[in-house]
């Protein structure tokens, strides 16, 4: 009897370590560590959280911390002109073991500004009216020096367009605590200059066609000009460039033949006419 009543307790003690172990393993599983990015909302933008809604770390001033820019085929501009899309990096100056963002896009009246579209680095989500950018599982290491996604400005004149950034320089301890957020704004201007209804060309199509390695771009055009075309990738390497190419008036199309070593990805188109620049994205798949 004292032996089995000894097989009972044993058993018991089992089971309830056993059960213990399970939960643990459990919280372990479901742990909010957001490895692949956070929920929208997250940017400290007017009218929203920040990454401190997950993280139990502390909000810092990151204007020396999140490095944001905007390029078009020429590198890094301070100014847009609406309807270019341009490509956005992000980066942290500094560079932990992990981290994270989350960045939108909004205009003086505090609406979306433009669209976003992903890259490698990054993925995109919504809420309501806003769209936003986010790492993803593969980006939030120092193995990635920056994030990058593209931005098409919004087509009409929106003024002042301020990016709002929350970055998390997380410590690694596989918790959501201890870890540093830092918000950041960054403001470009509109080009009062140029818009995209004033140019006196615009691309309505660029594509490229495996079939014959030839990448392909209709244009419309008020006279007869010379237009220069160049393709960048999404760190500022000019990959392929034709100069000095006759444009007729009205509307014609240009058929270029694309070397081979230009490998498939999202690049920035440039055209150039005179003082006039335009630029859009268009992706190689072969």
């Amino acid at each position: 009897m004292k032996k089995t009543t000894t097989l009972i307790l044993v058993a018991l003690v089992a089971i309830l370590f056993a059960f213990q172990w399970g939960i643990d393993i459990n919280q372990e599983t479901f742990r909010p560590m957001n490895s692949g990015g956070a929920g929208p909302g997250k940017t400290g933008a007017p009218g929203e959280s920040n990454c401190t809604a997950c993280h139990a770390g502390s909000v810092i001033d990151g204007a020396n911390v999140n490095v944001l820019t905007i390029s078009d085929g020429s590198g890094p501009v301070t100014t847009y002109v609406p309807g270019n899309t341009y490509a956005v990096s992000l980066a942290m100056s500094t560079n932990p073991q992990k981290k994270g963002f989350q960045a939108t896009a909004l205009n003086t009246s505090d609406e979306m500004a433009g669209s976003f579209s992903a890259s490698a680095s990054t993925a995109i989500s919504s809420l309501g009216n806003r769209s936003y950018a986010n790492h993803i599982s593969a980006s939030n290491t120092s193995a990635v020096s920056e994030w990058l996604w593209d931005w098409t400005a919004p087509s009409s004149s929106a003024g002042d367009v301020t990016f709002y950034v929350s970055s998390n320089h997380a410590n690694g301890n596989g918790t959501t605590s201890g870890d540093e957020i830092f918000l950041s704004q960054h403001t470009f201007a509109e080009d009062n200059g140029a818009s995209i209804d004033n140019h006196s060309f615009f691309s309505e199509v660029a594509s490229f066609i495996p079939e014959t390695n030839e990448l392909y771009i209709a244009l419309n055009h008020t006279e007869l000009g010379i237009i220069d075309v160049a393709l960048f990738d999404l760190n500022g390497k000019q990959v392929f460039n034709k100069k000095k190419l006759l444009l007729s008036s009205g509307d014609s199309s240009l058929r270029l033949k694309v070397n081979s070593t230009v490998g498939n990805g999202t690049y920035i188109l440039a055209l150039k006419l005179g003082a006039e620049e335009i630029s859009k994205t268009v992706n190689i798949l072969r």
